[in-house]
């Protein structure tokens, strides 16, 4: 289960290392535009994460809206017993420290 988020993780850094490398040497080139943008070319780094930021976001979403149910699922399922037990062990407590 590691090694299938590690993955993703490893080349979103991967990218971002390349694009500030990219950027630190040669700069110039890929900003030849800049000047013609509404944004300074101090921003693009900002707009860069904000970017990786929101597919990591989307992607860590996803992970919890369909992800977490199965795990809770199984979870649930092995161990139904112990929840039960719990829940029992609580009410009675609660009956006795009330009464």
């Amino acid at each position: 289960m590691i090694m299938r988020y590690a993955i993703p993780v490893t080349l979103a850094i991967t990218s971002l290392s390349a694009m500030m490398s990219a950027s630190a040497d040669s700069g110039q080139s890929f900003l030849v535009d800049a000047g013609q943008g509404a944004a300074a070319p101090q921003d693009f780094f900002l707009w860069m994460l904000a970017g990786i930021a929101l597919v990591t976001s989307l992607s860590l979403g996803r992970f919890v809206a369909f992800g977490i149910p199965t795990l809770l699922a199984g979870w649930y399922a092995s161990n139904k017993q112990w929840l039960y037990t719990l829940i029992f062990a609580a009410i009675a407590w609660g009956m006795f420290y009330l009464m």
